[in-house]
């Protein structure tokens, strides 16, 4: 009874397959092209590399000026208000390596999204 069952669904299955040939000598991708170009759509480099670089600017020349102002206040502080600034400096540090993180990280998908 077993080899029944299984003979029959080996003859279903080779039944139930279709298959099929073709013989293509050439592709015309001719027709194609125009699906991938790029002409008529916005350039993100223009529209967001302004933005983004005016960001960046302002996000360096901030950093860098609290850096300065937190460099000066440490030199010029006991040793009981060096610990205050030192404390103030991590989040200072976790939030330059977020901030420069982000903006490359932007301009490395603007990069990947024009690739294609």
């Amino acid at each position: 009874m077993k080899k029944l069952v299984l003979i029959t669904t080996l003859i279903i299955l080779m039944l139930s397959i279709n298959v099929s040939f073709s013989y293509a000598d050439d592709i015309d991708t001719g027709d194609y092209e125009s699906i991938y170009s790029t002409e008529g759509v916005s350039d993100l480099r223009n529209k967001s590399g302004i933005a983004l670089n005016i960001v960046q600017i302002v996000g360096s020349g901030v950093s860098i000026i609290a850096l300065i102002a937190l460099g000066i206040k440490y030199m010029l502080s006991s040793p009981s208000e060096k610990a205050d600034v030192k404390t103030k400096l991590v989040p200072y540090v976790i939030g330059i390596i977020i901030f420069f993180g982000a903006s490359n990280l932007v301009t490395m998908v603007i990069r990947f999204a024009e690739g294609f």
